[in-house]
């Protein structure tokens, strides 16, 4: 899972050094294969660069409320979740469907909210 988090990580980090443009905070419509948005979440990233989309939001939901939607959500849309974590303060699930890896990281923010990072990208 670590792998991902860091491949995720640099991803946002090259994403927003290079001034990528954030677009204008709607949920990428690539993303609904993966899963619809979390339910009353705020949008405060997307980032989309060549074969991969990002997004980042809050919600003021527990944990393991908004993992057990997307670990539904994931499986109900034809994604096979090959690695998952639930710990304390953090969880996260990888999914996979043909060529594509989704990947669901919820962690605690400093304002108590949790924020949610979901990503599609190629295996």
């Amino acid at each position: 899972m670590s792998k991902y988090m860091i491949t995720c990580a640099v991803l946002v980090f090259f994403a927003l050094s290079m001034n990528v443009a954030l677009s204008g905070m709607e949920y990428p419509h690539e993303l609904n294969q993966v899963s619809a948005p979390y339910p009353d979440a705020a949008i405060t990233q997307t980032v989309q660069v060549p074969g991969n989309v990002m997004v980042g939001m809050e919600s003021g939901d527990n944990l393991e409320k908004i993992f057990e939607f997307y670990k539904k959500n994931l499986a109900a849309n034809g994604w096979t979740i090959s690695a998952e974590t639930n710990q304390q303060g953090h969880s996260g699930l990888i999914g996979g469907k043909g060529s594509n890896n989704a990947v669901v990281n919820i962690s605690t923010g400093q304002s108590g909210k949790s924020m949610i990072m979901l990503m599609l990208a190629p295996k």
